[in-house]
């Protein structure tokens, strides 16, 4: 009798350590491996949606094909805090704003990519800890918005 109690003693607090974990969200995260970090997009875009949250912010915009159609692209972004510290909001955008956006495109060539940054039509820059093959707060903390949008 003595044993089986130590063994509750022993499993209970296990359990609960168990059950804890498995209520708090995940903190894992995917790879970026799936677009091509060597390349570096800038194209005008016509914004068709523009979703804030999380894990990702989501960026659907229309981009003009070598034809002049528009083909929806989907950007994917950093997350909703990480890029309100970056000067981002929710009413950064709406739909049918005209933008210029920076991005690394998929390496499998569908129409999608990783946000780096975007100029607004007022002139205004807004850049993600994404850059697309930089690291601003890294590689290049002096950055400027010029590089980004590669006007230099």
């Amino acid at each position: 009798m003595r044993f089986q109690h130590l063994g509750f003693v022993a499993i209970f607090p296990a359990s609960l350590s168990f059950l804890a974990a498995l209520s708090m969200p995940a903190a894992a995260h995917h790879s970026h491996a799936m677009y091509d970090r060597t390349v570096r997009m800038v194209v005008e875009a016509k914004v068709k949606e523009y979703i804030w949250g999380n894990p990702h912010v989501w960026l659907y915009v229309e981009i003009s094909n070598e034809s002049g159609q528009p083909v929806e692209w989907i950007l994917e972004a950093a997350d909703a805090g990480g890029m309100s510290r970056d000067g981002w909001s929710a009413q950064s955008m709406k739909s049918d704003d005209v933008i210029t956006v920076t991005f690394s495109p998929l390496k499998d060539g569908t129409d999608g990519g990783l946000l780096g940054a975007v100029e607004l039509a007022d002139g205004t820059y807004l850049t993600t800890r994404t850059i697309v093959g930089i690291d601003p707060l890294g590689d290049n903390p002096d950055l400027s918005d010029a590089q980004i949008f590669g006007i230099e």
